[in-house]
């Protein structure tokens, strides 16, 4: 299989890290500082595909594990019919139905400011404030300083930006930590800009349409039965509870990755042309 950022996580889960090189072991650890940029910074995009390469011969040995996780079910099996002999259980539906109706009220929730591709400005707040409360090295440090700094120079992040401001104190709080710190530290971002920094990008979310635009997109060319029913059971669901409506811009190209996915689940073939394939790629923003 070759490493990409979207399969990374999953594709890596079962691998025991301890066993690779140091030099992938700290990669992994940081592969959340770095995978937010990889498209925005030529230095980070080699360094990771780098560790992609080293990483991928160990994804053979990872997988020869997945025989003994076959035993599991069958425990499952035994519980869930040593359950249903239980006669006082009839009660539960009004409960699940009741359930289901709070899920689908909270999953019809939409964010405030919905963007096709999450804004570079909200991609550097969101990495500084996960980085509070955690042990964080120099690279770490210095890699989001050299975003913003890339980001002024070539005048993607302006003066006239919406989040100019909290851009610079970001920066200047980079710098003085960078300057104090020996080796590592544990970061700390003072509590009154955590909370603003933390409702920014509370406020921010991928429009629902090209959210599941793009899990089809990743599950092109690794497709299953089962991540086609999930993805087909979400796309139905956001159907149905108004995530995503006719006013969305995306909607035919939605009822038609539901159709794909639907005939897919039928015929164990996913017949999706290329163009269609660019197409959707176009909309996601994904054609780097």
């Amino acid at each position: 299989m070759k490493l990409t950022i979207k399969n990374y996580k999953e594709a890596t889960r079962n691998i025991d890290f301890k066993k690779l090189p140091e030099a992938a072991q700290e990669a992994h650890k940081e592969f959340d500082s770095f995978a937010d940029f990889y498209n925005e910074d030529k230095d980070i995009k080699e360094m990771l595909d780098n560790h992609f390469k080293i990483v991928e011969p160990y994804l053979q040995d990872s997988g020869k594990k997945s025989p003994a996780s076959k035993k599991a079910p069958k425990k499952a099996a035994a519980k869930k019919s040593g359950a249903s002999t239980k006669g006082d259980r009839k009660k539960k539906p009004a409960k699940t139905s009741a359930g289901k109706k709070t899920a689908a009220r909270k999953a019809a929730r939409r964010k405030p400011h919905e963007v096709d591709v999450m804004p570079l400005e909200i991609k550097i707040i969101r990495r500084y404030i996960n980085m509070h409360g955690k042990k964080v090295n120099e690279r770490q440090v210095s890699l989001l300083y050299k975003v913003i700094q890339k980001a002024a120079t070539e005048k993607t992040i302006r003066k006239s930006s919406k989040y100019a401001d909290e851009i610079k104190k970001i920066g200047n709080d980079l710098i003085s930590t960078y300057k104090q710190m020996d080796g590592t530290c544990t970061f700390d971002v003072p509590q009154a800009l955590f909370n603003k920094l933390k409702g920014i990008v509370d406020g921010y979310g991928v429009t629902p349409a090209i959210a599941l635009i793009k899990r089809f997109i990743n599950l092109y060319g690794n497709i299953t039965k089962t991540k086609a029913q999930r993805l087909l059971t979400s796309v139905s669901n956001s159907l149905k509870n108004g995530k995503v409506s006719k006013a969305d811009k995306e909607y035919e190209q939605i009822k038609n990755v539901q159709k794909h996915l639907h005939d897919y689940l039928e015929s164990d073939k996913l017949l999706v042309t290329n163009i269609q394939l660019n197409g959707l790629k176009g909309l996601a923003g994904l054609e780097k």
